[in-house]
């Protein structure tokens, strides 16, 4: 199975080598928890193998810059214009992968797909906030996966989307879910999790402030915790990794 290996070492070993080509992977976690900056360096990683990639921009966060100092070649990046429904984006992304136009794509992110369902109505009417357009997203995903997955697989490309974690209460304790529907995790051939580990684990250092009697902890990054939740091309489910993220550089990637 070929892949596109992460930059960082830690997570090619929980994930058996990278996302799989010609498969669906999934990168979910909190806000600032490194899914962005993840997909920038494997990005890079794709470019220095010669890969086509596109960046699918529904969040309109794509950093240039960011981008850039992560390794991305920002002038070979393709950045999809901003679409004005899911359906247009999924389409184009269609209509690439059935030339073999690209071999990388990442969709950042499913939650921000809108489809044209949630705009207006069958008549072409606006929509007002207060319809009901519960689980359209999920539909539309259904319907993208069940229409694309050849064109996947026969291109070999390598298909990301990056997704939110939604808060559902369980019992008496807060559950993180991924939202996106049983189509989702059904196509998803790889689902990784990603987020903040306990603060005793990020990098630091120690900082005495005129007139302070003692030092005291100023934090320049953040430990980042990496699981494999679901894995259909192997290694085994449910391996964690630990990576140190630091501010204005990204994550440390020695062995």
């Amino acid at each position: 199975q070929q892949r596109i290996p992460f930059k960082n070492p830690k997570l090619n070993e929980i994930t058996g080598g990278g996302p799989p080509c010609g498969k669906f992977t999934v990168i979910w976690g909190d806000k600032g928890s490194c899914k962005t900056t993840s997909c920038y360096e494997l990005v890079a990683q794709a470019q220095e193998m010669g890969k086509v990639c596109i960046w699918v921009d529904f969040e309109r966060s794509y950093s240039k810059e960011w981008a850039a100092i992560q390794g991305v070649k920002t002038e070979d990046l393709i950045v999809a214009p901003a679409f004005e429904d899911a359906e247009s984006a999924m389409d184009t992304v269609i209509s690439l992968l059935k030339t073999k136009a690209v071999d990388v794509v990442i969709i950042d992110s499913i939650q921000g797909m809108s489809p044209i369902g949630e705009q207006e109505t069958k008549k072409g009417v606006e929509k007002s906030l207060a319809d009901d357009t519960m689980a359209l997203i999920a539909k539309k995903l259904s319907q993208f996966f069940r229409v694309s997955s050849f064109q996947v697989w026969e291109s070999d490309c390598t298909f990301i989307l990056i997704g939110q974690t939604r808060t559902e209460l369980g019992g008496f304790i807060a559950l993180d879910k991924l939202s996106g529907g049983h189509a989702l995790e059904h196509w998803s051939a790889m689902t990784i999790h990603v987020r903040r580990g306990a603060k005793d684990g990020w990098p630091h250092i120690m900082v005495k402030e005129e007139g302070e009697e003692k030092a005291h902890k100023q934090y320049i990054g953040f430990d980042m915790v990496a699981r494999v939740d679901k894995s259909k091309v192997g290694p085994d489910e449910g391996k964690n990794a630990h990576i140190q993220f630091l501010y204005g550089k990204g994550l440390e990637n020695e062995g």
